[in-house]
């Protein structure tokens, strides 16, 4: 997390920022490059003449520090090379965390709307001149956050007063998830909205469950004793990328490959113990976008896309320059 400690200030009060797409494919990893990344060792380095060749879109957002509220929601175009700021002309104070609809017409996103001076759920079509619809205008009094597509984008997973709630495109809602934990943050559909991925605290460490939607049965997909974890992004059908602390003496976060059939974990071949990496959002059935404070970041956290398989790791720099700044780049969501 954050190396100014923002971030974790943000996650204990149940503040996470999330982002990311589901694919189908495979993804697979092997123990001995998990124990290379453990050990400290550096992963490939990037350059320029291999960096992976993407044409797609990446929606993330820009602040200078949590307690800030300077965030804003930016787009850069891999095709056209252009970085915009979305947010720009928006009435909606320190949006964030960004998901593409499965058509890539679309995002939801989190903000506090000037009108009800709370945190709410806003979707917006991109390249409107119109002002985004708070679809969560009516649920007053409440912090609502983390909002994510469905697979088939009829709908929206959110976080609503430590509850997970769904709702469809105009704001109805159709559903509330009951789980015993106090508060549930961060839900992620998985294996074709058959289940839903979320994060939650028992005394103070925070572990990820998934929640059959049909049996309503609730599974622990990965717990350890005082390892924090947070903010699963399902992958495929079976698979899921997932933060969690180094260790239990080391706080720095580390990107693991998690299974909703909850087999042990794989730490992800890039990571390093003396940097944090999160925010995870799957590219393809090798890479992944991610923010990252390793060392040559600009600022807090710089966005990087990785090599799953590998542990090779470019910087978006080599993209463009002005994606990167001395500001915290998180929250990415890329759609092809």
């Amino acid at each position: 997390m954050i190396i100014l400690k923002y971030y974790r200030i943000a996650l204990l009060m149940g503040r996470k920022v999330s982002a990311g797409l589901l694919l189908t494919g495979l993804i697979a990893m092997s123990c001995s490059k998990a124990t290379k990344a453990n050990s400290g060792d550096q992963p490939p380095a990037d350059t320029l003449q291999n960096k992976p060749a993407l044409s797609g879109r990446l929606v993330y957002h820009s602040y200078s520090c949590y307690e800030c509220n300077d965030s804003r929601i930016m787009l850069y175009d891999f095709a056209t090379n252009t970085n915009t700021v979305l947010s720009a002309q928006w009435r909606i104070s320190n949006p964030m965390n960004a998901h593409f609809s499965p058509d890539g017409k679309k995002i939801v996103f989190m903000g506090v709307d000037a009108e009800t001076d709370q945190w709410d759920i806003f979707i917006w079509e991109i390249g409107d001149t119109a002002q985004p619809v708070n679809l969560t205008k009516a649920l007053t009094k409440s912090r609502n956050e983390d909002p994510k597509f469905s697979a088939d984008g009829a709908s929206v997973i959110f976080k609503s007063k430590g509850k997970l709630m769904r709702m469809d495109t105009l704001g109805n809602i159709i559903a509330q998830y009951i789980v015993a934990q106090q508060e549930a943050s961060m839900p992620y559909f998985a294996d074709h909205d058959q289940y839903i991925l979320y994060a939650a605290e028992t005394n103070d460490i925070s572990s990820i469950y998934s929640y059959n939607i049909a049996d309503k049965n609730v599974k622990t997909v990965f717990a350890a004793p005082g390892i924090y974890a947070y903010y699963p992004i399902a992958i495929n059908d079976s698979s899921f990328i997932f933060t969690r602390w180094y260790s239990f003496a080391n706080h720095h976060d580390q990107l693991y490959m998690g299974y909703l059939n909850a087999r042990t974990p794989v730490a992800l071949p890039f990571n390093e113990p003396s940097g944090d990496y999160s925010d995870a959002c799957p590219v393809d059935p090798e890479y992944i976008l991610l923010s990252s404070t390793r060392s040559g970041s600009k600022g807090g956290y710089d966005m990087y896309i990785a090599d799953i398989r590998t542990g090779a790791i470019w910087s978006m720099d080599l993209y463009n320059a002005a994606v990167n700044t001395k500001n915290n780049e998180l929250g990415a969501c890329y759609h092809e």
